[in-house]
């Protein structure tokens, strides 16, 4: 594949993953301010201190593996059967789940008076750990695949029912924060339940292997504790919020978090595509052709992912004082912060892909751990201090730190000589932009926003002059442009079912 066809492949798998991104963004940025007025903000807070259990209970449980799909399947499997990889991880994760949310419905009051919510929300997270820890598995089925299409029909499904149960519970049924939580885990159950018939001649426990669950096991245990600490990085602060400053201002951080999500839309569909992309890449490529390939890719995501950053800062606060109640507003001052750790984690895992190449994962536990304590230490003091702006400093901190220690991890198993003078230029664009969001464009006002949206409009030029953005790169991108019109024109192609 040419220079121009990689990056075509991983654009277009980019704005496919994206445009399911983009309906659950959206469908969460502009029902926030409903939710809030609906249930509340302390009400909001408790629901996204759930989910906070929820994600670590999930990471001790599946123990890494779900991610050991990817790196087990992807390049490794020339006539393409996966099956003895896909029966052993369905059938571990449905295992360790069912066990786990069985003990937990036996300590269900315990938990409940852990978290200090209602013994209604305990039981609604029961539900979801089960149901996310099985569906993950099923999701990451058509990641594997590169059926980016399908993946994207069963997101927007999700994010539909998820939309309109949430609302019948919380708007109509006045639950608060059990109908928050209820509304989005009865989704996903009901999609489960679907894609487990639609796949079940893919998934199953016939191909079961003991011994590759060892191999799959000494793969991804060590990716268990370097979950769990990015974990602690990106909702341990939840928690110290609600016990250090209040559950008001845990609402405010959660609905600000929502907003920053905003930048998700570029990062997570990047995600998405990203590692089999990397994997077909180094499979098809020799090692500097692929090496290359990399360089150029997180230069190019830099520039997007700085934009990003800039138009959720720009915009998030005449929205936030517009829309949110006003109890919420104080959310304004800590969106860039939440969307500047967005970033830093989608830079994580770009130069993280020389460690899942090699498959040296024993230092990513230390990594991560590292940037994980650092980040939980610094919040006592930072918040008692700042409140939520402290636990938002304290994520740039901790992700600023992860990013940097796994790029040194991943140099000495697998170099890449990444074009650091052209990033530098970026962050410096950005950060301008940044000081004139919060420091000089009115928040209010049509003046205010108009001036907001120009900038936006004019982050691109800002590169060019920063020298960042040059002219080989704009005919590189109207090329590709161009080359999506005419594919546009071109008669659809059928996706094939997989078997």
């Amino acid at each position: 594949m040419s220079r121009s066809g990689r990056h075509r492949a991983l654009v277009g798998q980019s704005l496919t993953y994206g445009s399911g991104g983009i309906l659950a963004r959206l469908a969460g940025f502009f029902l926030v301010p409903v939710y809030l007025a609906a249930a509340g903000t302390e009400a909001f807070g408790v629901a996204e201190l759930v989910v906070a259990a929820v994600t670590v209970a999930a990471i001790v449980l599946r123990l890494g593996m779900v991610a050991s799909m990817s790196r087990f399947t992807l390049g490794e499997s020339p006539d393409g059967d996966w099956s003895p990889v896909i029966h052993t991880v369905f059938a571990f994760v449905l295992a360790v789940s069912t066990a786990g949310t069985v003990a937990g419905a036996l300590l269900l009051d315990r938990i409940a008076g852990l978290l200090d919510v209602s013994r209604g929300a305990a039981a609604a997270g029961l539900l979801g750990l089960w149901v996310t820890m099985n569906y993950d598995v099923l999701a990451r089925i058509y990641r594997i695949e590169r059926r980016a299409g399908r993946w994207v029909q069963v997101m927007v499904l999700n994010v539909a029912l998820t939309a309109v149960l949430t609302l019948i519970l919380v708007v109509w049924l006045d639950q608060g924060a059990v109908g928050l939580l209820l509304g989005t885990f009865a989704a996903t159950a009901a999609v489960y339940a679907g894609l487990v018939v639609a796949r079940r001649r893919t998934v199953g426990f016939g191909r079961f292997d003991r011994r590759l669950l060892g191999e799959l096991l000494r793969f991804s245990l060590p990716l268990m504790p370097a979950n769990l600490a990015i974990w602690a990085l990106n909702l341990a602060d939840r928690i110290q919020i609600q016990r250090l400053a209040g559950t008001i201002e845990l609402g405010q951080y959660a609905a600000a978090g929502r907003v920053a999500a905003g930048l998700l839309v570029i990062v997570g569909a990047f995600q998405t595509a990203w590692a089999p992309f990397a994997h077909a890449v180094r499979g098809e490529e020799g090692d500097e052709v692929a090496k290359a390939t990399y360089r150029e890719v997180f230069t190019y995501w830099s520039m997007i992912a700085g934009w990003g950053l800039a138009a959720v800062t720009l915009l998030s606060a005449p929205y936030i004082l517009l829309t949110f109640p006003e109890e919420a507003h104080d959310g304004v001052l800590v969106v860039p912060l939440l969307a500047g750790g967005i970033l830093l984690y989608g830079a994580y895992l770009i130069v993280n892909v020389g460690v899942t190449i090699s498959k040296r994962t024993r230092v990513t536990p230390l990594v991560a751990g590292t940037a994980g304590a650092v980040t939980v230490g610094l919040n006592f003091w930072f918040i008692p201090r700042f409140g939520i702006v402290g636990a938002g400093i304290t994520t740039v901190i901790g992700y600023g730190l992860l990013f940097a220690l796994q790029w040194a991890n991943s140099q000495r198993s697998y170099p890449v000589a990444y074009e650091w003078l052209r990033v530098a230029r970026v962050a410096a664009v950005t950060l301008g932009f940044l000081a004139l969001s919060i420091w000089v464009v009115p928040e209010r006002g049509a003046l205010g926003i108009g001036l907001r949206l120009a900038l936006v409009a004019a982050y691109p030029l800002g590169l060019v002059a920063a020298g960042a953005l040059r002219r080989a790169d704009l005919a590189e991108l109207r090329a590709l442009a161009g080359r999506r019109r005419r594919l546009r024109g071109a008669p659809p192609v059928e996706e094939e079912e997989a078997p």
